[in-house]
């Protein structure tokens, strides 16, 4: 599919230009390695994954992934000041982990409960702090100043961390490597088309980054849509596991551990 046919080329431009990247030089040496990394280890981890998991157990998998990153959002719902989200976000929670048995169905959205995303990087935003120069780490992908200090906040609020002991180590150290395949897997398809299509795949996504991390702050009021233009970039076949479109590709703050982006994260929702 294409992704933002309504962004116009001075749109793009504009985005482009916005975003604060002094550290361009560096930023793309890193890309350079991230993707040779993710091609020779992390794709063709994704697509074994994708050959011998049947797609519910897959669906299953993510939801189990995002349940855990409740107590994260709830706390970032609450330092926002969004109460009712905050409630809305402890009620998928407690319903999920459940009647959902531990997150592996998601009856709450069922029952009128939306999932959303929260993390301290849009926090620090609805409390003025501004993004700060644009970073790509390898692996964990796109991001800035702010938001990865966010994702070290973040860490701090996630219970699983507060444990102690081989065992907990071991539960965190899985709970990343699964999260990293899951994510990779969900945008397979995705990615093929952005190294296909797009003239500078760096740019594309550093724009995407910025717009997607707007709508974010925004909970959604800014257009996802607003995306640069990766012509026919297909719709991942598993979109019922949360994937579905190319804003998969950039992370949503799906922050469990390793993620393909940065946490990722597990996608497409920016609200």
């Amino acid at each position: 599919m294409a992704l933002a046919a309504c962004l116009s080329a001075p749109s793009i431009a504009f985005a482009q230009e916005a975003v604060s990247d002094p550290w361009e030089g560096v930023n793309r040496g890193l890309f350079a390695v991230h993707e040779t990394i993710d091609q020779a280890v992390l794709e063709p981890v994704a697509r074994g994954y994708r050959a011998v998991t049947p797609r519910p157990v897959r669906s299953g998998v993510t939801n189990f992934l995002r349940n855990l990153r409740g107590p994260v959002i709830f706390a970032n719902d609450v330092l926002q000041g969004e109460f009712s989200r905050a409630g809305t976000t402890a009620a998928r929670f407690g319903v999920n982990t459940t009647v959902g048995i531990v997150g592996v169905f998601d009856p709450a959205t069922n029952f009128g409960l939306e999932r959303h995303d929260e993390d301290f990087g849009q926090t620090l935003a609805v409390w003025g702090v501004g993004s700060g120069p644009y970073l790509f780490v390898p692996i964990f992908g796109p991001s800035n100043v702010r938001d990865t200090t966010g994702r070290v906040v973040d860490m701090v609020f996630d219970p699983l961390n507060w444990a102690r002991g081989e065992e907990a180590e071991t539960a965190r150290i899985a709970r990343g490597v699964l999260t990293g395949v899951s994510v990779r897997e969900q945008v397979l398809e995705t990615v093929d088309g952005i190294r296909a299509n797009s003239v500078d795949p760096y740019a594309s996504i550093r724009t995407s980054y910025s717009l997607l991390r707007e709508s974010a702050i925004e909970n959604g009021r800014t257009d996802v849509q607003d995306l640069p233009e990766f012509d026919d970039i297909p719709e991942t076949p598993d979109s019922s596991s949360g994937g579905g479109s190319a804003v998969s590709y950039l992370p949503q703050q799906e922050g469990i551990g390793l993620t393909y982006f940065a946490l990722d994260y597990v996608t497409g929702e920016a609200s």
